[in-house]
């Protein structure tokens, strides 16, 4: 992929900052494990999905607004609908938005876009 100009977006450090709340905000002590508010609010049974979700978009819309492929965008798109269903499904969706951290996955996607 060849882009001509080399510059960083501002909303890529928006989304950076976003990304980090929602996936990696808090430390559990001694085992040095993180998580964000996304598998909180996951804990509310599909209200919390959705409102992840709809921040996951969010984050989504300001790097597709920068100029990222459509093959990029639908990888990234994948990666949030992923989360969504994998977060709707009882107990398992709750555990596994602990270790989904679709908006870290798509964060490295378009910082290497970025970056090349």
């Amino acid at each position: 992929m060849y882009r001509i100009e080399a510059t960083i977006p501002k909303e890529l450090e928006w989304a950076e900052k976003l990304t980090r709340l929602m996936d990696d905000q808090f430390k559990i002590p001694f085992i040095n494990f993180r998580f964000g508010l996304d598998p909180i609010l996951g804990l509310i049974p599909w209200a919390g999905d959705v409102v992840a979700f709809a921040i996951s978009a969010l984050i989504l819309s300001a790097l597709i607004r920068n100029g990222m492929p459509f093959g990029l965008i639908i990888r990234m798109v994948a990666n949030i609908v992923l989360d969504l269903i994998i977060g709707g499904i009882p107990v398992v969706g709750g555990i596994a938005d602990f270790f989904f951290k679709a908006n870290r996955a798509n964060l490295k996607l378009a910082k290497e876009y970025f970056s090349a």
